[in-house]
């Protein structure tokens, strides 16, 4: 059984916590920042009081909120040091909500003893296992958590421009209330009303806005909301911020020491493209090194003497000019060669980066039952390498895949490269029917069945869709094809395949259903 979250803080919630929150620290100085994990803690100082706000990035407890109990400092990250030196000292003047979407932007006023006041923001995407925090500076991203680039969409790396998430939906400040509306289709009209919250609406002609602020908490569902929305025993409190903080957030991750190694890895692998990047460009200047050989022998200096410089050309004038001229020579013929290995360890770089970056997706798709998986996976990158390889001697490892069946088909889910290896070479049959998001990180669905019917195709396109990485979009692309059509790449993990004959769906998840899915299996 799988256990479907909600997201509380949505974009009408929102709206709420940034005016407590400007209340609160608005026109404070940013004393310091530390992290732990995905929690970051910004320390502020006004009219002698002091003020601790939470920013926390877990997927199942995307937050922010004033804290009196913030947690101790870790281990300082790269990200975290840049926050450091950017914002500390600072003042935060004030704080605003992107249109009515899950969008926090902080707005900073530095000083530099030189430059004199620099305008910064920090700017929190609070949307589940999606949910961000980046650092911007003349709408460029200085620096982000989470790092992605993608053809085709928002490139979340230093330097690139930063870009909102675009959407037809209309502000939640324009809602009136229309009684033909679904809650879904209350959903998809209007930017940050949430399915639970659109269940109210539907009931209670009244404008979200106009409800009175009751900051409540609910133990059973361990959440929290700016009025009361659950069944059961709630607690109330003075503030929002008291209520988000009433949670139990669990600390201790299991996936931990699985995601620490995926990020080394990953460390390594961009230091290493770097350093290749640096070595071809270093390369590509020494391919000029043959015309100023030939410029040498062409200058009808006498080629016996020795120059600092001629014709805007530097020489090393412990040498001949003919010396000088083989130097370059040699320089050039040594980039030429060095040329292909460079151009070829870089694209070995991408691919291992490529590869990495699923692992991750993969790790966070997976459930604690899942984790034996990762460490079969990883084994052979080193990934406690002499203690597991002990255990993975004397115990062989059962691959268990998530299993759906229904009256016209069994639907079989590979969520990582060790289960979607077993699905390629043990269980699909060539007249069975693969499924498989298109163009982005996503799980495996094999699906056996008498006829592929409207409702199996689109039973399985949806599972495809909820397990992947475009799972909170809408209208998402999904390719299927017979299992005969899909091919392992060589040399890379199982997940990567070659597929021909393939036709695309475009399907919604519909929540309610993946979960009756879910709870069958």
């Amino acid at each position: 059984m799988y256990e479907v979250f909600f997201m509380a803080l949505d974009g009408v919630y929102t709206h709420f916590l940034v005016n407590e929150l400007n209340e609160k620290i608005s026109k404070s100085r940013l004393e310091s920042i530390w992290s732990n994990q995905t929690s970051f803690i910004f320390q502020f100082y006004r009219q002698k009081e002091r003020q601790y706000l939470n920013i926390n990035l877990n997927a199942s407890f995307a937050s922010c909120y004033l804290t009196n109990n913030p947690h101790a400092k870790g281990e300082i990250a790269s990200f975290t040091n840049q926050l450091k030196k950017h914002l500390e000292g600072g003042i935060l003047e004030e704080i605003k909500q992107y249109k009515s979407d899950r969008v926090i932007i902080f707005y900073f006023t530095y000083y530099d003893f030189i430059l004199g006041p620099i305008k910064k923001e920090i700017i929190f995407e609070a949307m589940g296992r999606h949910a961000n925090l980046y650092l911007i500076e003349n709408n460029k991203i200085v620096d982000v958590y989470k790092k992605t680039f993608v053809i085709d969409g928002r490139h979340l790396v230093p330097n690139a421009e930063f870009e909102f998430f675009n959407t037809d939906k209309l502000d939640a400040k324009e809602y009136t209330f229309n009684p033909l509306l679904t809650p879904k289709e209350l959903t998809e009209k209007y930017l940050g009303i949430s399915l639970r919250l659109a269940k109210f609406l539907c009931e209670n002609p009244i404008n979200p806005y106009d409800i009175k602020v009751n900051p409540t908490y609910s133990k059973l569902e361990n959440k929290s909301y700016y009025f009361n929305l659950f069944e059961g025993e709630v607690t109330n409190y003075h503030t929002l911020s008291e209520a988000l903080d009433a949670r139990i957030i669990q600390q201790s991750n299991p996936k931990t020491p699985y995601f620490t190694f995926i990020k080394n890895h990953q460390k390594k692998l961009d230091k290493k493209y770097e350093q290749l990047i640096k070595q071809r460009e270093n390369a590509y200047l020494h391919l000029q090194d043959k015309d100023k050989g030939d410029l040498i022998y062409q200058s009808n200096y006498d080629l016996n003497l020795n120059y600092k410089k001629i014709d805007g050309i530097d020489l090393d004038d412990r040498y001949s000019l003919s010396k000088n001229a083989q130097i370059f020579y040699k320089n050039y013929q040594k980039a030429k060669r060095s040329l292909t290995f460079i151009n070829t360890e870089i694209n070995g770089v991408l691919e291992q980066k490529q590869i990495f970056d699923n692992y991750q997706f993969e790790l966070e798709k997976s459930d604690e039952q899942e984790l034996q998986d990762f460490k079969e996976i990883l084994i052979p990158y080193g990934f406690m390498k002499q203690s597991l390889k002990k255990q993975h001697k004397q115990n062989k490892h059962k691959v268990k895949l998530l299993t759906i069946k229904d009256s016209e088909a069994t639907y079989t889910i590979g969520k990582n490269s060790l289960q979607n290896g077993y699905l390629m070479n043990e269980l699909g049959k060539p007249n069975d029917y693969w499924f498989h998001v298109k163009d982005a990180p996503g799980s495996h669905l094999l699906v056996r069945c008498e006829e592929l019917s409207e409702h199996v195709l689109r039973k399985a396109s949806m599972l495809a869709a909820h397990f992947s990485s475009l799972a909170e979009s809408s209208s998402i692309p999904v390719n299927y094809t017979r299992f005969k059509y899909v091919s392992k790449m060589s040399g890379k993990p199982a997940s990567f395949v070659k597929i021909k004959n393939e036709k695309t769906i475009y399907i919604d998840i519909d929540k309610d259903l993946i979960t009756t899915y879910l709870f069958k299996a």
